[in-house]
C-alpha cells in the first residue's frame, strides 16, 4: 500500500500527512480564531510543545512568531 500510495502522491503516507496537518495548522493561525495550544490539539497533537517542533520543522519558525509575521 505504501508503494502505490508513493506512486501515485508523489510522497510517503506520513510525509503527506505530516504536510496536510501542517497547512491545515498553518490556516488555523491565521484565521485568528485559536490560539497555538488549540490548533495543535485540532491537529493532532497531544502536546503545545510537540505542535510547535512540528510545525518549526516544517515552516523554518514557530507559531507564534509566524502569526506575528502574518499580522
Amino acid at each position: 500500500m505504501e508503494e502505490g500510495f508513493k506512486q501515485i502522491y508523489g510522497d510517503s503516507v506520513f510525509s503527506f500527512l505530516f504536510d496536510y496537518k501542517m497547512e491545515v495548522a498553518r490556516k488555523l493561525l491565521e484565521s485568528g480564531e485559536y490560539n497555538v495550544n488549540e490548533v495543535g490539539l485540532r491537529v493532532g497533537y497531544s502536546t503545545g510543545s510537540h505542535f510547535i517542533a512540528a510545525f518549526k520543522k516544517k515552516y523554518g519558525t514557530t507559531p507564534k512568531k509566524y502569526i506575528t509575521a502574518s499580522s
